[in-house]
């Protein structure tokens, strides 16, 4: 319960502002990077973008902060001392309050206050409240009523939001109580506490304990999901990361050529002669760009032509048009001959489909730009084998680097493998170093995962971990390009997929085996069993 301030005045409001003059950083004991400017209490625009210790969870908007968005210039005073107070609350001033928050809110969550106080004060702006001492406990309940329906959204119906939601709104309400020996340009009337104090999830009907509402995944995805991505992963990754090591390095080497000019095409004729004895097909642009290109050359055969590939095969960058004209007869030619084909893989290896076993070409030809797709879906999977198979929350999976496996050999032989990163929930801003003990598999997808994003040590490993949109989209390549079926994969059915989801799938799957509640809990690093067992 919210405890209810005095009815008598303990003393006059401030005048000036107990934080007047101040760093924000510094009075927060926030780090900035070297160089960045400094924030000061008086600025209507705090920019924290330069933050040191910001995880990867913290969107960039939510490290600007517009004050000036509130219409009322008084309460943009207020709001900005009960954030600064909840950023620092050892600070003298904050003290002195007798019912003040003593543990240190993060910017991230004073962010969705400040989103909160806009809201609340604009709204008692729009109403004619021109000084919070005039609101009354009739303003909040209207306000509130209004905040509990979803925002409008064409040819739906409005929903009323949930009371976590809620609980959040009212708090933001409630929180200029505790701060009133700390508000200098405005505050509620003495002995005036919305709710009469009633904590917000009192207010709302928020139930303490209740059990853990997010669903698991239904084995009717899930089943096909795990099987896609294990074969993605296991079987067709490690050829995917292979021959994409040769296009890169052919594209590295390839990045100072010139272009192909008129004393050029001499080599141009050259490769063609080589195509021509060798029987080998001209190169196809991607399917991707293929899309892109239609129509340029309306029914030429050479639409499919990829120009700056073939370009590449006689030591140069691109074509010219002076040089394109000279050549274009012969390739004509030679395109009626040996035809046009994607240039990557055109003898892939041998695999083994997941249906039956039967031997297929791990992939049919393709562009760069076909692999490369290819290569951003088996990541995809990789990221669904982690998190479904270390049950990691959103903001640890994000928390991943390249470079982030440990692995050790065991007493008594074996290996242990590990993956460094960072426990941001319930941690101070930023999170602590962690490690989560894994098992084989997911060691392996990770490497996988490393080798494809081709990105420097200490970088984001999988950046996005927006799952439900990443598996719609893996469903759909599969589906597009007839890989689903060449690989003799299931289907994987509609349905949302997320961290959260996954992460309960696997605690469900621990806690049903005998001991299983406690390695649930020490596995997934919950703070009680009974985190767990709701």
């Amino acid at each position: 319960m919210m405890p209810r301030p005095p009815a008598p005045a303990a003393r006059p409001r401030r005048r000036v502002s107990a934080f007047t003059g101040l760093d924000v950083c510094e009075t927060a004991g926030l780090r900035l990077a070297p160089g960045a400017a400094r924030v000061l209490f008086e600025q209507d625009r705090w920019v924290l973008s330069a933050l040191i210790d910001a995880h990867r969870m913290v969107l960039d908007r939510e490290l600007i902060w517009e004050f000036a968005e509130i219409l009322n210039p008084r309460w943009r005073t207020v709001a900005k001392e009960i954030l600064l107070a909840l950023l620092a609350p050892q600070h003298e001033a904050v003290l002195e309050c007798a019912h003040a928050i003593r543990s240190v809110r993060s910017p991230r969550t004073c962010f969705r206050f400040l989103q909160q106080f806009t809201d609340w004060f604009n709204w008692l702006t729009n109403q004619g409240v021109s000084g919070l001492d005039d609101v009354t406990q009739h303003l909040c309940e209207r306000y509130l009523e209004e905040r509990h329906w979803s925002v409008p959204v064409p040819g739906e119906p409005r929903r009323r939001l949930e009371p976590d939601t809620m609980a959040e709104v009212v708090r933001a309400v409630q929180l200029p109580v505790l701060y009133g020996e700390l508000l200098s340009s405005d505050g509620y009337a003495e002995g005036f506490a919305p709710w009469e104090g009633r904590s917000p999830s009192a207010v709302v009907g928020l139930k303490k304990g209740a059990p853990n509402r997010v669903p698991p995944v239904p084995d009717l995805v899930l089943q096909p999901l795990l099987a896609t991505c294990l074969y993605l992963v296991n079987v067709v990754g490690p050829h995917v990361a292979d021959l994409l090591d040769v296009v890169r390095a052919e594209a590295d080497s390839g990045q100072d050529l010139p272009r192909v000019t008129k004393d050029r095409v001499p080599a141009v004729c050259q490769v063609l002669a080589r195509l021509r004895a060798a029987g080998e097909p001209l190169p196809a642009l991607s399917t991707e760009v293929m899309g892109r290109r239609v129509g340029r050359f309306g029914a030429d055969p050479l639409t499919h032509l990829a120009w700056g590939r073939l370009a590449r095969m006689a030591g140069a960058s691109a074509f010219n048009e002076y040089a394109r004209e000279q050549v274009l007869p012969e390739i004509q030619e030679l395109a009626a001959e040996v035809g046009i084909e994607r240039p990557w893989a055109r003898q892939a290896a041998f695999i083994a489909r997941a249906d039956n076993g039967e031997q297929v070409p791990w992939t049919d030809p393709v562009g760069d730009e076909d692999l490369q797709l290819m290569a951003n879906y088996v990541v995809t999977a990789c990221l669904v084998l982690t998190s479904a198979l270390s049950g990691m929350r959103t903001s640890e999976l994000l928390e991943l680097s390249v470079g982030c496996r440990r692995s050790r050999s065991v007493p008594g032989g074996g290996i242990r493998y590990g993956l460094a990163g960072r426990l941001i929930k319930g941690k101070r801003f930023g999170g602590v170093p962690d490690e989560w003990v894994v098992i084989e598999q997911v060691d392996r997808a990770v490497a996988l995962a490393g080798r494809l994003v081709r990105r420097p040590q200490g970088a984001p490993l999988f950046g996005s971990v927006g799952l439900s949109d990443r598996v719609k989209n893996l469903r759909g390549w599969l589906q597009r390009t007839g890989n689903r079926e060449h690989w003799g994969l299931p289907v994987i059915p509609q349905g949302p997929t997320s961290p959260r989801m996954l992460r309960r799938t696997l605690a469900l799957s621990i806690a049903e085996r005998p001991g299983g509640l406690l390695a649930a809990k020490i596995a997934l690093k919950h703070i009680s069993v009974a985190t767990t067992e709701g």
